[in-house]
């Protein structure tokens, strides 16, 4: 899941959040938040300094606990130490990056946060550009599909690591269906209007049918709008696959418009317009809402009782966008926002470490994240001890039509407005051709 906060609130996160750890060394808790300075002792250690937002119930803490310890009992990390800041919320974590970006001195290692901040770090001239270390070991770069590098480069430099490739689609209660009296589809609803006809089931039923949010980019009503855009035509798909798009009045982006605010106003939660991830995410745990979309990093919740009941897992089934969508793209990588040879040399080790087949098995099997690279082979035993994983695993194949999502190819001030107005359509205050209209414009301050 993706999210960014609104200002107010992530001042407060990053006032009342701030705190380090260290792995190894010591670490000023004063000096955590903004002063990235020196590389560590005299004794040959370098001290990298990171801002890790995978902490607490984040989905993927335990895997990036691991690897940040693991790396430093390898050979390349034994006399690296990490010296951390934590931010316990992606929308703050993006937030904060951003402003160091625009002044102030960056982490050393810069961590994914789901936005594509790719350019704007490297036109910041804050970031390291590393193709030399790709250039300089063929085998490492081998690992990386074309595609996501290119995704990664800006003005024929690559400046981030791709750790995962990021897919969505739909997640629906088995039980919910058959309390509604409706037949979940084999793969997808072959139409849009065989997905509002059940919509329409669930709502007699007493049932809510779908999960959707506005708050923190709006990341569920994001994938809706995403599909409903570009599983209309040629057009749509098109405008869909395309990068930092400055038109939003195009008839396919309207309709889509039109169908969501539909969606908002009578097919969700009565919390959504204005609500978060987290407290919807709790929604589909408890049995309250039929279908959510999102990707395979929510997996491993189904079967954590802290999030889920016992046995949910169990209740969940997986399905594509309506007219067989689903969300494909490469993701933003990890950057390195050291200065000093010795830190981005130690920097890029630990990414070429984080990028290994085994860690992105790894990665798989402990937060959902699915390989970046082509030649991973997934065990056959992941795929027998966690069916879901492995109906994940197969189903993109199944789909007629794949496409971007706004994280991934939306101007960043956009993804802010796509989240601001969203109530506002939602209460039918604008129009959906105004929705767009307002989306255009931010585009266009670019």
């Amino acid at each position: 899941m993706r999210s960014k906060a609104i200002k107010k609130l992530t001042a407060l996160l990053l006032a009342g959040t701030t705190a380090a750890m260290a792995a190894g060394c010591s670490a000023k808790p004063e000096d955590a938040a903004t002063d990235f300075g020196g590389n560590g002792g005299g004794d040959g250690t370098v001290t990298l300094n990171v801002i890790n937002y995978h902490v607490g119930t984040d989905y993927a803490a335990d895997y990036y606990s691991y690897l940040f310890d693991s790396f430093t009992k390898t050979e390349e990390g034994k006399n690296v130490r990490f010296n951390f800041e934590e931010i316990p919320t992606t929308d703050a974590f993006n937030q904060k990056i951003k402003l160091l970006i625009s002044s102030g001195t960056l982490p050393d290692i810069v961590l994914n946060g789901g936005n594509n901040i790719i350019e704007i770090a490297a036109r910041s001239g804050k970031v390291a550009d590393l193709t030399p270390y790709f250039d300089a070991d063929p085998e490492w770069k081998a690992l990386f599909d074309e595609r996501s590098l290119e995704f990664n480069t800006v003005d024929g430099k690559i400046y981030g690591v791709p750790v995962s490739k990021e897919i969505s689609y739909v997640y629906y209660n088995k039980d919910l269906f058959k309390k509604a009296g409706i037949t979940p589809p084999e793969t997808a609803f072959e139409t849009w209007e065989e997905f509002f006809d059940a919509c329409e089931k669930f709502k007699a039923a007493g049932i809510t049918p779908l999960g959707m949010d506005t708050a923190d980019s709006g990341w569920l009503s994001n994938l809706w709008f995403s599909a409903l855009i570009a599983t209309q035509n040629a057009n749509g798909e098109k405008w869909m696959n395309t990068a930092y798009p400055t038109d939003y009045e195009t008839p396919e982006v309207i309709g889509a418009a039109k169908k969501l605010q539909k969606m908002l106003a009578e097919y969700t939660t009565a919390d959504a317009a204005g609500g978060k991830y987290d407290p919807m995410a709790t929604h589909f745990f408890n049995g309250e809402v039929a279908m959510f979309p999102n990707g395979p990093w929510m997996i491993p919740d189904f079967k954590n009782t802290e999030k889920a009941p016992e046995g949910f897992y169990d209740k969940v089934g997986i399905m594509l966008m309506p007219k067989y969508g689903m969300s494909l793209v490469p993701t933003p990588g990890d950057m390195v926002g050291a200065s000093d040879p010795t830190k981005i040399k130690a920097a890029v080790a630990f990414l070429k470490y984080e990028t290994t087949v085994e860690n992105q098995i790894k990665a798989l099997e402990m937060t959902g994240l699915q390989p970046v690279s082509p030649q991973v082979i997934v065990p056959a035993e992941l795929k027998a001890n966690d069916p879901l994983m492995a109906e994940v695993l197969d189903i993109g194949a199944k789909a007629k039509t794949t496409y971007g999502q706004n994280q991934a190819y939306w101007y960043q001030n956009v993804i802010d407005a796509f989240s601001v107005i969203l109530p506002d359509l939602a209460y039918y205050n604008i129009t959906p051709e105004e929705f767009c209209a307002k989306l255009s414009e931010a585009a266009r301050k670019n």
